[in-house]
């Protein structure tokens, strides 16, 4: 489980690694080695995400002459979302926001309870509409970082 909006280097990979798998065109199977190079990832640490990604079917393993992971739906139908399910688990919902060490709920709520629930509903309806296709194109950081 993960706390609202705090994703760890496994998702900044795995979402490095899948923009791109997106950028390489509908159908294409590409080795592990080949998205650690070009996302600079370390090759063993993606072949490991990449197998949680597999389990969530968000990519396809391809074994015999032609290996590697293809997309298991098209990337406008990937969402970062799903990518941070894949990775971290599910947001947290029982967490009080006023004290971590107490869980929650309605019959229990605290003070927080009821905006919080609110805030973590909008945040996994906002983070479900940002898509690989876009994460893929659109000001990708890590490309950012290459140019300076």
């Amino acid at each position: 489980m993960i706390r609202l909006l705090d994703s760890g280097v496994q998702t900044e990979y795995a979402v490095r690694a899948l923009a791109c798998l997106a950028r390489r065109g509908e159908g294409a199977i590409v080795t592990v080695k080949e998205l650690a190079e070009e996302a600079d990832v370390s090759v063993n640490f993606l072949y490991t995400i990449f197998k949680g990604l597999e389990q969530h079917g968000l990519v396809h393993a391809h074994r015999g002459r032609q290996r590697g992971f293809s997309l298991s739906r098209h990337p406008s139908q990937i969402s970062y979302l799903d990518i941070l399910n894949a990775c971290e688990g599910q947001i947290e919902k029982k967490q009080c926001l006023l004290d971590h060490r107490v869980m929650c709920d309605s019959v229990h709520p605290c003070a927080a309870h009821q905006a919080w629930n609110l805030l973590r509903e909008m945040a996994e309806n906002q983070l479900s509409k940002v898509t690989l296709d876009q994460i893929a194109t659109q000001n990708p950081p890590w490309e950012q970082v290459k140019v300076k």
